[in-house]
């Protein structure tokens, strides 16, 4: 948004444009945003140190000033800054008589557009930070504000018109009461690096030294401070003579922050500088959105493509399964020869009475006498293992003596039965008369020799 700089002098205002300016004794008539920066005529800008609570602030200044006949009538105190020192603080600020202050806000108000009112001595605080200062000159008034460590300094004075020779009168006075609150400074700092900024002085001709720079050197000279000119540009009122002015450096510096306008004023003022803001980033939103969305859609058609193809070829896959469905039919009689089969497997699982026989006497081996051996085929019981199609497992049932002389005393059963283990059986033991779970006595025992299923782990102990 591009504002207008309009700055209040002692009874002058001067309008800035692009190149020009417009001097006038009145207010002028705004046509659209403006920053006023405003000396406030009569008023008093100055530092002073208070104790308590800063939002007591005002009415001390106020009495303080009363009390010293600094201020008559009634008066708006305005307060730049608040800052602490110590055990109290140090309040810089400006008491505006009451009655141009009235017409100063009514004006700024009551304008079409935008126009927030920027006191200088705001503006100057804004512009330094500690260990730098400032030089405003504004028609006849020079503004000095300095910030250090502990202390600030602010000073004001008046000339007695704008001829050179009371501007130069007035500037060393200045500067020689500046030289002297520094001295009193209990401050070992570097000296302070000043700017100077002068809002209306007549443009220099070839050849001749600009009134800004030479006031700048005679209050280097008298502070002993480095002295730097804020740039400056050139302007052409109505009647073809030339100014020079920092106004461009004094707008580059001012904020709402320092604007004394009400607050819902600013606050629209800010709204209406961000709204290009605003739209840009809507703008930028939009487009990424729409970029998004392409991605998006593109994807989605890639994604419909490739769904189609797989369609296809669940389609191709279902058609060969059910071609390989109709060649894989079981042909006729194959439920037969599958019954035949498992009850080979059964036959083949059970007790072969030959190898059985001939199992026995290998675990026999001299160690007890076999007296005799035979198949036996019990009725299903639980827990025994039943082939399928292959009904009841056969068993062979030995029964056998022990021979005292022959193998290991009282090992001869025990041997026979682990070589039996080896050769495949599960001996159950038997009483040899009853068939029951207990061996007779004589040395003649029994067992019920059970082969032990193919793929079938044996019992954990």
């Amino acid at each position: 948004m591009s504002m207008q700089s309009i700055v209040q002098l002692h009874g002058r205002w001067l309008a800035f444009g692009h190149d020009t300016v417009a001097v006038t004794d009145s207010r002028p008539r705004l046509e659209g945003p403006a920053w006023l920066f405003a000396e406030f005529e009569g008023g008093v800008s100055s530092v002073i140190s208070l104790e308590g609570s800063p939002a007591h602030a005002v009415a001390l200044i106020e009495k303080r000033l009363r009390a010293d006949g600094m201020i008559d009538g009634e008066g708006k105190i305005l307060i730049h800054k608040n800052r602490s020192m110590g055990a109290g603080y140090q309040s810089l600020f400006t008491a505006v008589p009451l009655e141009l202050w009235q017409q100063t806000y009514a004006w700024a108000e009551a304008q079409p557009d935008h126009c927030l009112v920027v006191p200088l001595t705001s503006l100057m605080w804004s512009a330094i930070k500690s260990g730098e200062g400032l030089v405003i000159h504004a028609g006849r008034q020079l503004c000095v504000l300095a910030v250090r460590k502990h202390d600030i300094i602010c000073r004001s004075s008046m000339a007695y018109s704008e001829d050179v020779t009371d501007l130069t009168m007035t500037a060393g006075a200045l500067a020689q009461q500046v030289a002297d609150d520094l001295a009193r400074g209990d401050e070992d700092a570097e000296p302070l690096q000043f700017q100077w900024c002068s809002l209306f002085v007549p443009a220099a001709e070839p050849g001749q030294v600009p009134m800004n720079e030479a006031l700048a050197e005679i209050f280097s000279v008298n502070t002993g401070a480095r002295v730097t000119q804020v740039p400056m540009r050139t302007f052409s009122d109505a009647e073809g003579r030339r100014w020079s002015s920092g106004i461009d450096w004094v707008r580059a510096h001012a904020s709402t922050r320092d604007a004394v306008n009400p607050l819902p004023s600013r606050a629209a003022y800010l709204a209406e500088w961000a709204l290009p803001l605003a739209s840009a980033a809507s703008l930028l939103i939009t487009i990424a959105l729409g970029a998004l969305g392409a991605r998006w859609t593109l994807s989605a058609n890639d994604a419909e493509t490739r769904s189609e193809a797989i369609s296809a070829e669940i389609a191709a896959l279902e058609s060969q399964t059910l071609q390989l469905a109709g060649d894989a039919a079981l042909p006729a009689g194959f439920d037969n020869a599958l019954q035949f089969v498992e009850k080979a497997k059964g036959l083949a699982d059970r007790v072969n009475p030959v190898s059985g026989l001939e199992a026995v006497r290998r675990a026999a081996s001299d160690e007890v006498r076999i007296l005799r051996v035979r198949v036996e085929q019990p009725p299903s019981q639980p827990g025994m293992p039943v082939l399928p199609g292959a009904g009841p497992q056969r068993t062979l049932r030995v029964d056998g003596m022990v021979d005292a002389g022959r193998g290991t005393p009282g090992m001869q059963v025990a041997t026979f039965v682990e070589r039996l283990r080896r050769e495949g059986f599960d001996p159950v033991p038997l009483d040899p008369q009853s068939g029951g779970g207990t061996r007779a006595g004589g040395g003649v025992f029994s067992y019920l020799l059970k082969t032990v299923a193919t793929g079938t782990p044996e019992p954990t102990p």
